[in-house]
């Protein structure tokens, strides 16, 4: 191999390295300012169609407008100012949504999304046989019509899986007698990615679009990872409800309060819970609902979670992607301070399950967990021995 083509190797691989180096940036940009435009209240699908447009547009546009005008067909240039084009879009939106004014947020019950959701999926699947024949008719090539089959396929599932979604609104809670399951987090880090699990056969089932697509374990948030073994297990995981969700997450059932009376409806959860549980974050009513939590005495049925060993590096690549920083024990600590009641301790790293005792210090129950029914059988052995009054492991 010469020279030239060891160098012309070389450059290949730095260009495709730096590509996607920018495609990552570029993704990572564009959630920041999806989750930001979501954190104001703009949480309805048109959001992410006019954030998606208005980058596509800027990739595409920018080249054709220099095209067009300084009449450059130079290949590496109109790269550069596509680059640069989608930098300035996403300059440009950041700054959109940074100056557009919150939406006031919903309360109170739940009201069922307006958008026809299933009429929309089942529109979706007939334009591709209605574009064959309109193109075969009049006898011009029917790819266009072959092409469009797998995103309006898409499109069918989304949308048929946010009517799913949807119906829960209306639907009664499913009965349970067991105590619920409180899972108490910021609303923020709702879709925060806690770790990798295979969907089980009762989730495919209900949700059908899951049976092809993820065969192999994927990256889930929280109450997504852990809801089928704490069912099993421990009780119906409940928690208080975003109140700006267009629709309501998968995972544990949501309850939506009012403004004036979340607090009391945030209380009368924990005291009738089986147990608390949380992974280790920061966000802004941490101290106010852990001083609850204390205050009512379930600080000693209080479990923190933190992510398995496996895969916690893609995880954590992954979270950076969607727009979540990287949080740590040291965070979790600083968040809560000194004069919060608890004594969190040093980290007890991956696959923890930590409660506390009566004076509010951490106790580690469980270390290296690899999946949820590690850290399920580590709270019900935790409970199982207070109730009997065994000292905990």
């Amino acid at each position: 191999m010469t020279g030239r083509a060891v160098l012309t190797l070389l450059a290949g691989v730095v260009v495709l390295a730096a590509g996607m180096a920018a495609t990552y940036l570029a993704v990572a940009a564009f959630m920041r300012v999806w989750r930001r435009a979501q954190a104001k209240g703009y949480t309805g699908p048109l959001t992410p169609a006019v954030l998606a447009t208005s980058t596509f547009a800027g990739l595409v546009g920018w080249p054709l407008l220099v095209a067009l005008v300084v009449r450059s067909g130079d290949g590496p240039v109109l790269t550069a100012v596509a680059v640069l084009g989608v930098a300035v879009t996403l300059a440009g939106l950041a700054l959109a949504v940074r100056l557009v004014p919150a939406r006031p947020v919903r309360s109170g019950r739940r009201r069922r999304p307006r958008t026809p959701f299933r009429v929309l999926g089942n529109a979706a699947v007939a334009v591709p046989p209605l574009l064959y024949v309109l193109l075969a008719f009049n006898g011009k090539p029917v790819t266009l019509a072959v092409q469009s089959m797998l995103p309006t396929a898409m499109a069918y599932v989304l949308c048929h899986a946010a009517a799913r979604r949807a119906d829960r609104l209306d639907a009664p809670p499913a009965a349970d007698p067991r105590p619920a399951v409180v899972w108490i987090r910021g609303f923020g880090n709702e879709r925060r990615l806690f770790a990798f699990r295979r969907r089980e056969p009762d989730e495919t089932r209900a949700r059908p679009e899951l049976r092809k697509v993820f065969r192999r374990p994927e990256p889930m948030a929280f109450d997504d990872y852990f809801a089928p073994a704490i069912a099993r297990t421990l009780g119906r995981g409940h928690g208080l409800g975003n109140p700006r969700d267009y629709l309501p997450p998968e995972g544990i059932d949501r309850h939506y309060a009012t403004d004036d009376s979340w607090r009391e409806q945030f209380a009368e959860l924990v005291a009738g819970s089986r147990c608390v549980i949380m992974a280790p974050g920061d966000w802004p009513e941490l101290r106010y609902e852990l001083r609850v939590i204390r205050e009512l005495g379930a600080h000693r049925r209080l479990f923190v979670f933190t992510p398995p060993a496996a895969r916690a590096g893609q995880t954590r690549r992954v979270n950076l992607l969607k727009g979540f920083p990287h949080e740590t024990w040291a965070d979790f600590a600083a968040a809560l301070g000194d004069d919060s009641g608890y004594r969190v301790g040093p980290d007890p790293g991956a696959g923890a399950v930590v409660a506390f005792g009566d004076d509010g210090g951490a106790v580690v129950v469980a270390r290296g967990a690899e999946g949820p029914e590690d850290y399920v059988a580590a709270v019900v052995r935790h409970l199982a021995e207070a109730e009997e009054g065994a000292p905990p492991e």
